[in-house]
């Protein structure tokens, strides 16, 4: 008999996300105020949890979908910009979120999930809001230095 190589409980429990950092055409970053308790009052990425089986690019599809809108054009990009590990309040429940790059293409910026967020507004890099969600301010300083982080934000 042939011995199992991998221990499938290992690793339960950790929760894997995909955020897409979307930029305009001006180089603005598009973040939306949330209103989830995870990080609620920040602003953050549009993003969510992958779904069992789901791809990466799918997932990231998904999510601009569910936030933004039907009618909203943005093309996710093949470039991870970071990953972020947390064990944010008020679940303390691991996550690993893989950021990606987004562009946004056209159409009208919706908000599609009003109970998760409050609004969504483009912002320069050099003026980002004082209140920004786990990961993000680290994401875009090392999008400036064009480089890929691996950010941690256990508590």
């Amino acid at each position: 008999m042939i011995e199992q190589d991998i221990d499938l409980k290992e690793g339960e429990g950790i929760r894997t996300a995909v955020d897409v950092a979307i930029f305009n055409n001006k180089g603005e970053i598009l973040l939306g105020k949330r209103l989830v308790q995870a990080g609620f009052g920040t602003w953050g990425f549009v993003g969510g949890h992958l779904r069992t089986e789901e791809k990466i690019m799918d997932g990231a599809k998904r999510e601009i979908s569910e936030e933004l809108g039907e009618d909203v054009q943005v093309e996710p990009i093949n470039e991870i910009l970071a990953v972020r590990e947390n064990f944010l309040e008020p679940n303390f429940i691991h996550h690993i979120t893989i950021i990606i790059k987004g562009e946004y293409i056209g159409g009208d910026i919706k908000v599609n999930e009003p109970k998760r967020c409050e609004k969504w507004e483009w912002f320069s890099l050099d003026n980002l809001p004082s209140e920004l969600f786990s990961g993000v301010q680290e994401t875009l300083e090392s999008f400036k230095q064009q480089k890929i982080t691996v950010i941690s934000d256990w508590r």
